[in-house]
């Protein structure tokens, strides 16, 4: 649930090396841990593809996701590859890292499978970072500095995270449209104080990254923060909460743009520019029920803008069970959650209000080692509200199936 600081998911967050001595200290030795990991090629499947030598390590990672709509033609939804560069470590407590990620679907690189594909450019960069972290993980500590997902951003919606991107919180979504989340340039600190309590702060620009058309870099345009609290985590139970606020100057020309579910059909809008003040909180729950792995989960946010004078709140409300998880029979979830939007500016008198009723499941395919997976989803979209936001009063239903194949396990409790 925490927000992203990179990837991969397997290795998240004392600073820096030691102060110099009046000699030049001798070089950093790699650890045992380092010492004891396997040399060469080999396949993590929580990890990736990794290349150990001695203490230099590259993990590469990478996962495709496409859809099949059976009101349209099908598409990538998602085409990513990425890696991990993490050089030999400069003291028993700190290696720097290089990372980067693409997404090929960005500039329509494969043109529909229409032999009309893109080009592969700055466009294409979801992340490209470098960090001062863990040696083993960067959970505990991370510093870095470049294009990275914002911590308000939790894996499992806005990045490359577990979750497929036809479930993604639909309040997290929308907010993309004034750049207020997602990809953004600049510094990002997280620092774990204890196996319970995880800080994270951030100096962004969100008005343009290297995967916009306008980049732009200037470092505390957004600055933000949030607190990880995981007070239970044991015997198959975890209990995880999430508070942050972010605060973003100068947005301009942008609108928030309400849309369907699944489909992302725009329905709807206002102005929103000027200062934005966002607070977010979200929970997780993870507990064994009759010896079924269950999630209950929640998020809340709201926005204010200050030159539009308008304001929105929303978030979710999900529950997942596994049904069976055995090598021969796959492993099936089944999910339904309920997502709420309410969107207003000041002289309009009346809100905007949208509503998402939404059901499916995921299904690790047997014998795949969570490797590729299939992911349905439903989803009724309701709208009410004043036709000054309003545009489409009768969004009505959408069905999506993917089908995933990742070089990571799709892990859902």
């Amino acid at each position: 649930m925490a927000g992203s600081l990179g990837w991969p998911a397997f290795a998240q967050d004392s600073l820096g090396p030691p102060a110099p001595a009046t000699s030049e200290p001798p070089p950093a030795q790699p650890s045992d841990e380092a010492s004891a990991a396997k040399q060469g090629f080999s396949f993590n499947p929580d990890a990736g593809i990794v290349y150990q030598s001695g203490d230099f390590r590259v993990t590469a990672w990478g996962f495709a996701e496409r859809a099949i709509d059976f009101s349209g033609p099908d598409y990538f939804r998602r085409f990513r590859q990425g890696a991990e560069i993490d050089l030999p470590r400069l003291s028993d407590s700190v290696r720097p890292a290089i990372v980067y990620e693409v997404d090929l679907t960005n500039t329509n690189f494969f043109g529909d499978f229409g032999g009309k594909g893109g080009k592969v450019g700055r466009r294409n960069f979801e992340n490209l970072f470098v960090a001062l972290q863990d040696p083993d993980d960067p959970g505990k500590f991370r510093l870095l500095i470049g294009e990275n997902t914002h911590i308000l951003s939790r894996d499992d919606n806005l990045s490359s995270g577990n979750l497929p991107t036809i479930n993604r919180s639909l309040i997290l979504e929308e907010h993309g449209s004034v750049n207020s989340f997602g990809t953004q340039f600049g510094v990002q600190f997280q620092k774990a104080l204890s196996d319970k309590l995880t800080i994270q702060l951030g100096a962004q620009d969100n008005r343009g990254s290297l995967n916009a058309a306008d980049a732009r870099y200037e470092i505390g345009n957004s600055l933000s923060g949030k607190i990880i609290l995981l007070p239970l985590n044991a015997g198959g139970r975890k209990l995880t909460i999430g508070a942050a606020v972010d605060h973003t100057r100068d947005i301009r020309d942008r609108v928030f743009t309400l849309a369907t579910a699944i489909g992302a059909v725009p329905l709807g809008g206002v102005a929103a520019t000027g200062d934005k003040l966002t607070g977010e909180a979200d929970i997780a729950y993870t507990f064994p029920l009759f010896g079924h792995a269950t999630t209950l989960e929640a998020e809340g946010i709201y926005s204010r803008f200050s030159a539009s004078h308008s304001g929105v709140g929303g978030g979710y409300a999900m529950a997942q069970v596994s049904l069976f998880d055995a090598p021969k029979t796959g492993d099936l979830d089944l999910f339904v959650r309920y997502d709420v939007v309410s969107l207003g500016i000041d002289g309009i008198n009346r809100r905007a209000t949208q509503h998402a009723l939404r059901a499916g499941l995921n299904y690790n395919l047997p014998r795949t080692n969570k490797l590729a997976s299939l992911h349905v989803e439903y989803a009724h979209n309701a709208l009410s509200g004043p036709t000054a936001i309003v545009t489409d009063r009768n969004p009505g239903d959408e069905f999506r199936m993917v089908l995933r194949v990742s070089l990571q396990r799709y892990v859902r409790h």
